[in-house]
């Protein structure tokens, strides 16, 4: 899965516009969703749904028109290859995960908890870094493979870092295992346990979907500050990365507990020269749908 350096696209208006724009932006439409929630009789549900929908097609026209890495770019064969997990994992997981989702917000106005007396703003930082320590926690654990559940995660965790590019639609490659552990133990139990308000479930997820879509982006997106609180692009490109010293980043939307735990690895401007998994792992390359699905339950 070697590939060969490339030099990004000379800055334009526009991809200068993009670079630093976008991010901003995307907290806008956000805000935009977060006022609609507060102010208006409009169903919860519908925010969340609208706000993810927009920001996924915005995205996925900006990067058509607009690659950040020539090489990254989606192929034919890729999407091909992407198709068979799109379909696959759509028809289950991520139709699963969408109902969850929704079941989550109708039900989130009427459970109790520890933080069902705090104020919105703090049971929203609440929700963030508890989510965060989760996914952290499993994550890093997922990589390291310690023991013999750690290497089972692994190999289940491992088919999302396969392909050797990284754009939006590679999002969507993923063993339905790891669908299953992420939104059932990270996302949706501490939800249901804590007792969150409405407002704040929604809101909570609006962020987080849009963290999740823009770290993939395929775009010369620069967050700068940001990201020493938020995961983007710049510092998830190196969580793909083929050396295994520098693929950290284990957060997926905060980057608070990377500096805290020494995992945080951040080069301005600069994209990692290989993504994917090095060809000594003993791992089957992405396009064997059948090798990949049936990779947790064998020994590499």
């Amino acid at each position: 899965m070697t590939q060969t350096s490339s030099t990004p696209a000379p800055p334009s208006f526009a991809r200068t516009t993009i670079r630093w724009g976008l991010y901003p932006f995307s907290w806008g439409i956000i805000l935009a969703a977060f006022y609609l929630i507060q102010t208006s009789a409009a169903d919860p549900r519908t925010i969340w749904g609208v706000t993810a929908g927009t920001l996924a097609v915005l995205y996925l026209v900006i990067e058509f028109f607009f690659p950040y890495e020539r090489r990254w770019v989606m192929s034919w064969r890729s999407f091909l290859a992407d198709l068979k997990f799109i379909v696959g994992n759509n028809l289950t997981i991520a139709a699963l995960s969408a109902l969850l989702a929704m079941f989550t917000i109708t039900i989130s106005g009427d459970l109790s908890g520890p933080a069902s007396n705090w104020s919105q703003p703090i049971q929203l930082v609440a929700c963030l870094l508890i989510f965060e320590a989760c996914n952290y926690t499993i994550h890093r654990f997922m990589h390291e493979g310690r023991g013999g559940f750690g290497r089972f995660l692994w190999r289940t965790h491992s088919v999302h870092h396969l392909p050797p590019r990284l754009y939006l639609v590679m999002h969507a490659v993923f063993h339905p295992i790891n669908g299953i552990i992420i939104q059932g133990m990270v996302i949706v139990t501490p939800i249901w346990l804590m007792g969150y308000d409405q407002e704040v479930v929604v809101m909570f997820l609006i962020i987080n979907g849009m963290h999740g879509l823009i770290s993939h982006f395929n775009v010369d997106v620069r967050m700068g500050w940001a990201n020493y609180l938020f995961i983007g692009p710049e510092l998830h490109r190196y969580h793909h990365s083929a050396n295994f010293n520098e693929a950290k980043n284990y957060g997926a939307t905060l980057s608070i507990y990377d500096q805290l735990f020494g995992t945080f690895i951040y080069h301005p401007g600069v994209p990692p020269k290989e993504l994917g998994v090095h060809p000594d792992t003993g791992l089957p390359e992405y396009e064997r749908f059948i090798e990949v699905m049936t990779l947790p339950f064998r020994k590499v």
